[in-house]
């Protein structure tokens, strides 16, 4: 449970409810995967919480939604196309994907240790460096200030 009393809120009820129609468009939830949506109670008072840091991208993405047809009588799929790829949602899909998968019952689906990755960090198997060599040979491309 969220310890933010809804005065404490930056968003009023309407643009609440925006939001999660939106967050849960991101991510819905996943029978399949019995896994909760973006909009469950818990991830999206997370995102609430988290978006102070952001208040003014998230509400431009909010707008946006809502131009295009957030609260319309527009379709889902309708919506989803017209906000995909749009540079001003991106501030709000990556709060969501950020708020989403530190929630532990994401992480344990994903059979993953529900912590934070620091201090013990998590195990990262070696990739291949050579991929890096056309990078290092090309030397210095930016300027000196």
């Amino acid at each position: 449970m969220s310890v933010t009393i809804a005065t404490d809120s930056l968003f009023n009820s309407e643009e609440r409810d925006g939001l999660r129609l939106l967050v849960g468009m991101i991510i819905p939830a996943s029978q399949t995967y019995t896994l909760p949506g973006a909009d469950d109670e818990r991830i999206f008072a997370d995102i609430l919480d988290s978006a102070r840091a952001n208040e003014v991208q998230i509400r431009n993405s909010l707008a946006y939604g809502v131009e295009n047809g957030l609260g319309a009588k527009v379709s889902a799929a309708e919506l989803c196309s017209r906000l995909e790829g749009q540079p001003v949602m991106a501030p709000l899909v990556s709060l969501v994907m950020q708020c989403y998968y530190r929630d532990d019952r994401v992480m344990l689906a994903l059979e993953m240790e529900p912590r934070p990755p620091f201090p013990n960090g998590y195990d990262v198997p070696q990739g291949d460096w050579s991929m890096l060599d056309a990078v290092q040979k090309r030397g210095k491309i930016w300027r000196d200030v």
